[in-house]
């Protein structure tokens, strides 16, 4: 299977007929990832995150006549204004006890269907840091805060256009399937930032009025390969779709290096953001990575 990779562009629009619906887009390499530079092969861009050299060809190499466009966004438009927006809901909720869902719509949720051959997907796991003592302290308490984070976190996962894969009693692990593998991974990263901002700005100031368990996080994600599978016992009828990949258990097993509040995600993930999340990720030192992961990079996103 061909190495995806990414390029980011400074695009400006030079000319649109609006009876044809065609336009003439000119596509600046971004000077925020590359330096420009030449050689005897002509143009290349040094990329300064992933210290490789591109030639202005391989560039372009993914544009041209036949290649798809897509177009992919969370329909929540603005972070901060939802956050807020949750916030006011939340307080109501907890004053007068009824729900108020997001005026954005979500993406409904979905079913995987057994695929053997496999495909790439954006897998982000999710956990509540110190559930076990949160729980055997208050468990009535701590269930009612529970509820709320997954119902508001899982409403997020599917603004960005993702599904939950499974609960794990203590948070969750979610998925985005989509053909285009920058704006998946976009918003993959999008996703845990904005599940993090609407727990420290919404969530746990309504839970602390009401004198309820404040809750930590930690949000774990990367990008890769993945089969899915049904799983079935003939002799008890029991059946189920699973999912196997690499990129499932890193995604699990750096959310387990994560401090409280904080998201990190692999550097098969990394390699495939856009500039502007490249600007806030940093490297985890080897000695704050799990030790299963061997010599693989993990980033912080700040």
């Amino acid at each position: 299977m061909k190495e995806k990779r990414r390029a980011d562009f400074i695009q400006r629009v030079e000319s649109y007929d609006p009876d044809t619906g065609k336009a003439i887009v000119c596509l600046e390499p971004d000077p925020r990832r590359y330096d420009k530079g030449e050689d005897q092969g002509g143009t290349y861009y040094v990329d300064k995150f992933l210290k490789v050299k591109v030639y202005l060809d391989e560039l372009l190499s993914g544009f041209g006549p036949g290649v798809p466009m897509y177009a992919m966004g969370p329909s929540v438009k603005s972070a901060t204004e939802y956050v807020e927006a949750r916030s006011s809901s939340l307080d109501e909720e907890l004053e007068v006890g009824e729900y108020r869902p997001p005026s954005e719509s979500a993406k409904p949720q979905s079913d995987l269907s057994a695929d053997e051959e496999g495909k790439d997907f954006g897998f982000i796991s999710l956990d509540i840091c110190g559930s076990t003592a949160l729980r055997s302290s208050d468990s009535q308490a701590f269930d009612r805060s529970y509820e709320m984070l997954i119902r508001e976190m899982g409403s997020l996962v599917g603004h960005f256009n993702g599904a939950i894969l499974k609960t794990t009693g203590d948070g969750f692990i979610a998925y985005i399937d989509h053909p285009s593998f920058t704006n998946l991974c976009d918003s993959l990263v999008d996703l845990g930032v904005s599940c993090i901002q609407l727990l420290r700005e919404s969530i746990n100031p309504a839970l602390e009025k009401r004198s309820l368990p404040k809750l930590d996080v930690r949000v774990g994600a990367d990008y890769g390969f993945a089969v899915v599978r049904r799983v079935t016992v003939p002799i008890t009828g029991y059946s189920s779709i699973d999912v196997y990949g690499d990129a499932l258990n890193r995604a699990v097993k750096i959310e387990q290096s994560c401090p409280p509040n904080e998201m990190r995600i692999g550097f098969d993930l990394y390699k495939l953001v856009h500039v502007g999340w490249l600007e806030r990720a940093f490297e985890v030192p080897e000695s704050g990575r799990p030790t299963s992961l061997g010599s693989y990079k993990v980033f912080r996103i700040s």
